[in-house]
């Protein structure tokens, strides 16, 4: 079989490789060549699968197909400030571990 061009596989065709490797427990590399894709591909789909579900075979580049520009930007908006609210507790528990040290 042709390998076939494949720049974003939906989650609906990974989550149907996935299930052929663990549910019908057919090897990543038949799987991945039936699929024209590198075995290492399809084998990152289970991995994901396996710690995230469904979600982790979501492809953030993809997901202007479930949602609209504006909430697209929106999310990226409320990521960065999550970021920067994350680095400010980490440089204050450090600030609050160098004041215990220096009572």
């Amino acid at each position: 079989m042709a390998k076939k061009q494949h720049s974003h596989t939906s989650v609906e065709n990974k989550l149907e490789a996935v299930k052929k490797v663990l549910e019908n427990h057919q090897p990543v590399a038949a799987v991945a060549k039936e699929l024209g894709l590198h075995r290492d591909t399809v084998n990152r789909w289970v991995n994901q699968f396996k710690a995230n579900g469904k979600e982790g075979l979501m492809n953030s580049r993809s997901i202007t197909n479930s949602g609209t520009t504006q909430e697209i930007k929106r999310i990226r908006e409320l990521e960065k400030k999550l970021k920067e609210k994350e680095q400010e507790n980490e440089i204050l528990k450090k600030f609050q571990a160098f004041l215990k040290e220096n009572e």
